[in-house]
């Protein structure tokens, strides 16, 4: 992924103090000013294009984003209010659209891509311990490219099964099944927390 830096320098400067309320005190004092209320409310469309365009770059410097994930945010950091509506002329949903013309434009540039998200994201659980049906919920709440979670996930069983062991014997200082079957159930509550399927947990139990 390109850098912060570089990011910034090929979408001109930037405030990253800007907000969308900053932005609304704009809009106040234009609506005092003789000049065409049309380019007035195209400026205004076109300021909060760029305020959603920058600040999508800053999330997208700080780590990989999906993009349902990215749309979130965005939508959160800048809601749209009747102020808005009623100052630019615009149907409900110009937000949204603003957004995802916004996220479009970083996935041509390559500043965002959901299978560099997944791909990464996977990596990271899979450090952390979880399972594929634990990352799977995850990356489909922040991705829509069910193409590239399905090729993430695809590895050997052989692969979970010793990643199973290992988590066991961090959690409980071995892999073996328990005599006692309050502790089998436990162990089983635990992994299956984890995202792993009841099945492959008999498995790796030795």
């Amino acid at each position: 992924m390109k850098s912060a830096e570089t990011f910034l320098k090929e979408l001109g400067t930037w405030d990253e103090s800007d907000s969308i309320a900053r932005g609304q005190s704009h809009h106040v004092e234009t609506l005092d000013d003789d000049t065409n209320p049309l380019a007035d409310a195209d400026d205004e469309i076109a300021a909060l294009a760029q305020q959603i365009e920058s600040k999508a770059v800053a999330l997208l410097a700080t780590r990989e984003h999906g993009a349902k994930e990215l749309k979130r945010k965005l939508l959160q950091k800048f809601p749209e209010t009747e102020a808005l509506l009623a100052l630019t002329g615009e149907p409900v949903g110009l937000v949204a659209q603003l957004v995802d013309e916004v996220i479009a434009k970083c996935q041509e540039n390559r500043w965002q891509s959901d299978e560099r998200y997944v791909e990464q994201a996977v990596y990271s659980y899979r450090l952390k311990g979880h399972g594929p049906l634990k990352i799977r919920q995850k990356l489909q709440q922040a991705c829509s490219d069910s193409v590239a979670i399905d090729a993430a996930l695809d590895l050997d069983v052989n692969d979970w099964l010793e990643m199973m062991r290992e988590v066991l014997e961090k959690k409980y200082g071995d892999a073996h099944k328990p005599a006692s079957r309050n502790e089998q159930a436990k162990r089983m509550r635990f992994m299956q927390s984890r995202g792993f399927p009841a099945e492959w947990i008999w498995k790796v139990f030795r």
